[in-house]
């Protein structure tokens, strides 16, 4: 502060956004490299902590309401950091939701706080989903032409298949372990479920990205060349796969449902 002026000073993170990172090349940036598989566990995991510590050790606790790729910083080593917390909210864990005027970024707004107005840390937990699909992707949230849509939606149709190669971002070239995508890619679904109810806390969140990352380090030193194309999960992938097909943003958004969404009455959970 001095005088009437103010400064909002951050950390200076050498790499700069996630976003950037997975959908651009660099060619100064880390050689060049796209990321490992490994190096995206890493930061998913680390932002993951991030947001526990909002909602779980922070006095009061807080809502982020903006997670999103271009909001996770990168220092040089590729440590992740959450940024930008101009729309966060404190909450009561009591009750744990805030009836509060509906605001975020297209393609990450979780769609029961914009149908209730009700929001809760659940909603940073969708958000996070999403950043989880693009981290196993590499596209972005809202997925442009006639096969596109939401991000959620579109995995959802491609897992139906049982064909975890067909998301996974190809600049990866195979190098990973099947099952620990799979897991991580389940984690993601949990998250953008429609129900907040149904998704995990990020508590849990950070636990199951931790064994995600144990589980790639652990074959790194194993494997040579691609992976072999198995789905370790024989389940049926069948679930409420509607989800938001776009959305325009001011302060206030208006969202646009996939065809054939029945919209739950609002309500608080």
């Amino acid at each position: 502060m001095d005088g009437d002026c103010m400064a909002l000073v951050y950390e200076y993170m050498q790499e700069g956004t996630l976003q950037d990172k997975l959908r651009e090349f660099i060619p100064f940036a880390d050689n060049g490299k796209p990321l490992t598989w490994k190096q995206r566990l890493r930061i998913g995991h680390e932002s993951a902590q991030g947001l526990e510590y909002l909602h779980k050790a922070c006095s009061p606790p807080l809502i982020h309401r903006d997670v999103k790729t271009n909001n996770i910083l990168l220092s040089a080593n590729l440590e992740a950091k959450i940024a930008d917390f101009g729309l966060s909210r404190a909450f009561n864990n009591a009750s744990s939701h805030v009836s509060t005027a509906v605001v975020g970024t297209p393609g990450y707004l979780d769609p029961e706080y914009y149908q209730s107005y009700q929001l809760s840390e659940k909603s940073d937990v969708f958000s996070f989903g999403v950043v989880l699909l693009e981290i196993i992707t590499g596209k972005p949230p809202i997925i442009a032409g006639p096969e596109g849509g939401h991000l959620a939606k579109w995995v959802n149709q491609k897992l139906s298949r049982g064909d975890i190669e067909s998301i996974v971002d190809p600049r990866m070239h195979g190098q990973y372990d099947i099952n620990s995508v799979w897991k991580v890619t389940e984690l993601a679904r949990k998250c953008t479920e429609l129900s907040s109810a149904q998704r995990p806390t990020m508590s849990v969140t950070v636990a199951e990205l931790k064994e995600s990352l144990d589980l790639e380090i652990s074959t790194e030193g194993t494997r040579g060349g691609r992976t072999t194309n198995m789905n370790p999960h024989p389940h049926n992938y069948s679930r409420n796969d509607n989800f938001i097909s776009d959305v325009s943003q001011n302060s206030v958004f208006e969202m646009g449902y996939m065809d054939g969404m029945t919209a739950p009455g609002p309500a608080a959970r």
